[in-house]
């Protein structure tokens, strides 16, 4: 089992950090709001209580320090449950929309574990401040300072579900946190602070005044950060993609998309490529087709360019070379003797002017007029008889996510369309999927490719 890992900034740019929220920050909010301390004994006591006290109600604070996919039981339990429902994928995305009502709640109680955690020991500090306050309303108040694979709303669901389930003694919940984005060019900072009512007889009546402290302490520490930068001692970056992998398989929890197109980055929000792949590796093995007449040629002029005594000897050859090509697909590219002759006369001396090297040099010619040609397939394109189609996935921030499949489309004469599966779910991101795509064009005669980049979990 692989540690969890987080995407690195996706550029050189500096990026902005923000401190980590503290109880003592916390505790300025709610003097702001009008609130205090519920017991400045507290490390005196032996009864454990609520940390503040506001109005009528008393507050238990919790802070979420921890990335909860930071545990290996948790990962291996979250990697089981999806594992089970896609067992083919090379990348699984931990959304839990993608499972059945019963996935759900399984998933809620693999994710839920500091969540109820907090629920439980917040529920018998609130019972003693309340006998000691005579409150009207005891309050849960979650903030979330580490656990950024839940989000603001997800946390908020399972604060809220947890205090029902759990507790008679809480009455109301309020979750806030502080949330950075950042394309490194682009910055966002979200401040979110609400308030669920458990009991609706006991409410908690002055929220809107500790939501006014928040607002304004959020206010005041954005200024601080424009003014000075925090240093990186206690501080945390933007949310990025969390993942791990199992037994082959990596599990991606996709940073969310900031929203809207970037108007700095022209062609979309930079992304990490831990892939290790930066130009194209070979995508299939090429070798020189030779008519009859064509390899009569060869021989009458240059003998030693095509080594067979024989015609038939060199087609053995052809297929002895297809049944043990390691790297598919196997593409017999036609060359002619004046072909040949024409490119040889203009290679470097030290050139190796094999018929092979022709081949090669001529299918690279081919495939970059394939790849130059390929089109985005959209509602209004004009599709011919045939064509391939690469559909790639586009997953968080790293081209390391990124899945592709492949299909051979025929158009039949009622307009349907009858779909011939190459490949699927394949670890490539588009332009090296686009690549591989292009090669088995040309293996299968095919002039014309369409792509599509399916969006649901990208980043940018």
């Amino acid at each position: 089992m692989n540690q969890a890992t987080r995407s690195q900034p996706t550029s050189g740019l500096p990026s902005f950090r923000i401190r980590h929220l503290s109880e003592a920050e916390i505790e300025t909010v709610v003097t702001s709001a009008g609130g205090t301390r519920a017991h400045p004994d507290a490390d005196r006591r032996n009864l454990r209580g609520a940390d503040f006290v506001l109005g009528s109600s008393v507050i238990e604070l919790k802070i979420l320090e921890d990335e909860g996919l930071d545990k290996p039981e948790r990962q291996q339990k979250l990697a089981k449950l999806f594992r089970e429902r896609f067992p083919a994928r090379p990348t699984v995305v931990l959304d839990r929309g993608l499972l059945d009502a019963q996935g759900q709640r399984t998933y809620d109680r693999i994710v839920e574990g500091p969540v109820k955690t907090a629920v439980s020991s917040a529920r018998q500090q609130l019972q003693q401040s309340r006998l000691e306050y005579t409150a009207t309303s005891t309050v849960l108040w979650v903030i979330n300072n580490g656990y950024s694979s839940l989000s603001h709303s997800a946390l908020m669901e399972l604060v809220a579900r947890r205090a029902r389930n759990d507790s008679s003694d809480i009455d109301a919940v309020v979750v806030s946190g502080a949330y950075f984005y950042s394309d490194t060019f682009d910055s966002f900072f979200l401040w979110p602070i609400d308030c669920t009512s458990i009991h609706p007889d006991k409410p908690f009546q002055d929220f809107e005044a500790l939501r006014d402290a928040w607002n304004e302490f959020a206010m005041d520490r954005m200024t601080a950060l424009l003014r000075e930068p925090a240093a990186s001692e206690e501080t945390k970056g933007p949310v990025v993609d969390i993942s791990f992998q199992l037994e082959g398989v990596t599990y991606v929890m996709p940073a969310p998309p900031m929203g809207r197109e970037s108007g700095f980055f022209t062609n979309g929000r930079p992304r990490n490529n831990s892939t290790g792949i930066t130009s194209s590796p070979p995508v299939a093995t090429i070798f020189a087709g030779l008519s009859h007449q064509e390899w009569t040629e060869f021989k009458r002029h240059h003998t030693h360019v095509v080594s067979s005594a024989d015609y038939n000897e060199w087609k053995m050859k052809e297929a002895l070379a297809s049944s043990k090509c390691n790297l598919k697909p196997f593409i017999t590219i036609p060359v002619t003797y004046a072909g040949w002759w024409e490119w040889a006369r203009n290679q470097p001396q030290e050139t190796r002017v094999s018929v092979h090297r022709y081949a090669n040099d001529l299918f690279q010619q081919k495939i970059l007029g394939v790849i130059d040609g390929a089109r985005e397939r959209t509602d209004d394109s004009v599709f011919p008889r045939r064509y391939m189609l690469l559909i790639t996935e586009e997953i968080g921030q790293d081209l390391a996510f990124d899945v592709s499949h492949l299909a051979e489309v025929w158009v039949l004469p009622d307009g349907s369309d009858h779909i011939d599966e190459v490949w699927t779910n394949k670890p490539m991101f588009f332009e090296q999927a686009l690549t591989i795509t292009a090669a088995e064009a040309i293996a299968r005669g095919v002039e014309c490719v369409f792509w599509e980049k399916d969006k649901t979990y990208a980043w940018n």
